[in-house]
C-alpha cells in the first residue's frame, strides 16, 4: 500500500513539475505588439481573410483569419502571428520577447 501511494505521489509530482516548465516556456514565447497585429489585420482584410475591425487586438477573429491564411499558404497552422506567417503576409513584424 505504501509503494503505491509513493508511486502515485511522485506521478503527482512529475506531473506538477512538467506544467510548470510548459508555464515558464509559454511565457518566454515571441509575442507581436499591437502594432504588428494592427497591420496583420490590415494585410488580412485587404487579402480577404479578416473581416473584423482593425484595432490590432489579439481576438477570435483574428485567430481565425491567421489560422485561414497560414492554411493557405502552407504554414504551421497556429492562429498566431509568428515570422514567417509575417514574410507570407508581406508586413514588418518587430516581435519582441516577454521576459
Amino acid at each position: 500500500m505504501i509503494c503505491t501511494f509513493k508511486f502515485w505521489k511522485n506521478i503527482a509530482l512529475s506531473m506538477i513539475v512538467m506544467g510548470g516548465i510548459s508555464i515558464l516556456t509559454d511565457s518566454a514565447q515571441a509575442q507581436p505588439s499591437r502594432g504588428d497585429i494592427f497591420n496583420a489585420q490590415k494585410v488580412l482584410r485587404a487579402k480577404g481573410y479578416y473581416r473584423g475591425p482593425i484595432n490590432g487586438r489579439y481576438n477570435r477573429r483574428t485567430m481565425r483569419a491567421l489560422t485561414d491564411f497560414q492554411f493557405d499558404h502552407n504554414l504551421a497552422q497556429t492562429g498566431r502571428l509568428n515570422p514567417k506567417t509575417c514574410r507570407r503576409l508581406g508586413t514588418s513584424c518587430g516581435i519582441t520577447r516577454m521576459k
